[in-house]
């Protein structure tokens, strides 16, 4: 029963860092539209995120308003180790994510971005202040099927929870929140150079449960698995206010080249909160009871680095490349201190749950995005743009949370321009990637306790080989207007004097008659 309990606590730290970390797509609708290219351009609020030097170029009273729907598409097909992929087994259901913010049972999220801003000069030289907030652009919202463990009378499943809720130990239900208040500065310190850095406030909140095994033996597959030691652990974590920043510079050789840069390190998140357990049939046969119930998760958010030039030789028509980098291998372990939370069975004395951590060896991803736009009427533009980036997750580490595989973005967009509106819609598709897992590491829990037939330490059984699919699509649109143009009035044309009037003609004397 020691095992019970850490294997909860092991699936808090595993399950939360998944879907606030992994990225399904970027922010900002005028760089989704262009595939995600965007460093070297940076002229509107969404540069407080993607390079803030960029601010530089937006005059006046701005605002901006976009939002991303995202449907990310995930099932997953649980098959036990060793399994033939050119001949999976149908002994588990296969399982598709749902969740929305929108809609019960939908499957579509939105990720906002609000900012407005105020651009003048400073010295002679163009100054742009910005208030924005935005979330990271990742699907927050995952639910999978949940275990049914009700009995009819002759004590079988209604529903047997190894068929038809194979998911059970991986995820659940995962509801995550992760914000950036943003204060953002830039300025325009020559001609060809312009900075900025981005300030902002990190906050958070976790909201998840999923079931945990608590068997005396380690599972080798599937039916080996005895869903009466199951239990579900539910958390409820808020984060600490944490502080970050973006800073970004950008070249300007010429009118029409440009060269952007940014980087944002690493974000740490600390949460602390309510962890309760809803212990199964066999852990309350043995009156195991839990003490306390405060959790503290620690984990960290990627380095990101920006990198990427923008060739415009006129108004018409430019196009962008970037390269990304984000450093998930700072994601190689989690950190959980239960905080003076006890376990006890039957009347035995409590024993506190130490620290402990749960290695991930995660690895950095790099993304190369082109992408660009034309303008053949004043009304209108268009943008179109690819990018390619690697996955984060070895194939012992790919997990349910939020699978990331290298993938494909191929997006589309259109912007009208209404004077001082411009609005743009736009379409990006990931096609479905399908992953055969046949080397996974994803475990049941953590150990502290012995297996009673090979007397080794308990590593928990093995979940996470099978069949991964993973593709989706999102419907980025985006509003910014600019309500004030703060343009140098020009200098009126000079006067000039009027011209001096011709000197009277002489006057000849004519001599008197005699």
């Amino acid at each position: 029963m020691p095992r019970l309990l850490v294997s909860c606590l092991f699936v808090v730290a595993a399950s939360t860092a998944h879907g606030s970390g992994f990225y399904f797509g970027d922010n900002g609708a005028r760089a989704m539209v262009q595939g995600g290219a965007f460093t070297a351009q940076a002229d509107d609020l969404s540069a407080m995120q993607h390079n803030p030097a960029g601010l530089t170029q937006v005059r006046g009273l701005s605002l901006l308003v976009d939002g991303n729907f995202m449907n990310n598409e995930v099932t997953f097909w649980r098959q036990d180790p060793g399994w033939n992929p050119n001949a999976p087994s149908n002994l588990m259901e296969k399982v598709a994510r749902t969740g929305s913010n929108i809609s019960p049972g939908g499957t579509v999220f939105i990720s906002p971005m609000f900012g407005a801003s105020y651009g003048f000069d400073l010295f002679g030289r163009a100054f742009t202040v910005a208030l924005g907030f935005y979330v990271p652009p990742a699907v927050g919202l995952n639910e999978y099927p949940v275990p049914d463990y009700t009995k009819d009378s002759t004590g079988k499943y209604n529903r047997n929870p190894k068929r038809f809720s194979p998911n059970r130990y991986m995820l659940v239900k995962q509801d995550i929140i992760i914000a950036f208040p943003t204060l953002a500065i830039a300025y325009d310190f020559h001609p060809m150079v312009q900075a900025g850095v981005s300030l902002q406030l990190v906050t958070s909140h976790f909201d998840f449960n999923q079931a945990v095994y608590s068997g005396l033996t380690d599972p080798t597959k599937s039916s080996e698995e005895d869903a009466s030691f199951d239990s579900v652990v539910r958390a409820n974590l808020d984060g600490l206010v944490g502080f970050t920043a973006v800073a970004g510079v950008m070249v300007r050789p010429t009118s029409a080249l440009s060269f952007g840069a940014s980087l944002r390190p690493p974000v740490p998140i600390r949460a602390r909160g309510k962890l309760t357990f809803d212990l199964g049939e066999t852990p309350r046969s043995l009156n195991t009871t839990v003490m306390g119930d405060e959790g503290q998760l620690e984990f960290t958010m990627p380095l990101e680095v920006r990198v990427g030039a923008r060739y415009s030789p006129s108004k018409t028509w430019g196009v962008n490349a970037d390269f990304v980098y984000q450093g998930w291998n700072s994601l190689d372990a989690l950190t959980l201190t239960p905080l003076g939370v006890t376990l006890a069975i039957g009347s035995a004395a409590p024993t506190p749950v130490a620290p402990f951590k749960v290695p991930k060896n995660w690895v950095g991803t790099f993304s190369g995005r082109l992408g660009g736009s034309y303008r053949p009427w004043k009304w209108t533009s268009f943008s179109a743009g690819v990018w390619y980036e690697t996955s984060a997750q070895p194939s012992p580490y790919f997990a349910l949370d939020f699978p990331h595989p290298s993938r494909l973005f191929l997006t589309g967009g259109v912007t009208g321009h209404l004077g001082p509106i411009e609005l743009i819609a736009g379409f990006v598709y990931t096609p479905t990637t399908t992953l055969n897992i046949t080397d996974s590491n994803q475990r049941q829990g953590s150990t502290g306790g012995t297996d009673i037939n090979t007397m080794m330490p308990l590593q928990g059984g093995v979940v996470g080989n099978g069949q991964y699919t993973v593709g989706g699509w999102i419907v980025s649109l985006g509003l910014r207007g600019n309500l004030l143009f703060d343009a140098p009035k020009p200098a009126p044309a000079p006067v000039e004097p009027p011209a001096p009037a011709p000197a009277p003609a002489p006057v000849e004397s004519v001599p008197a008659a005699t």
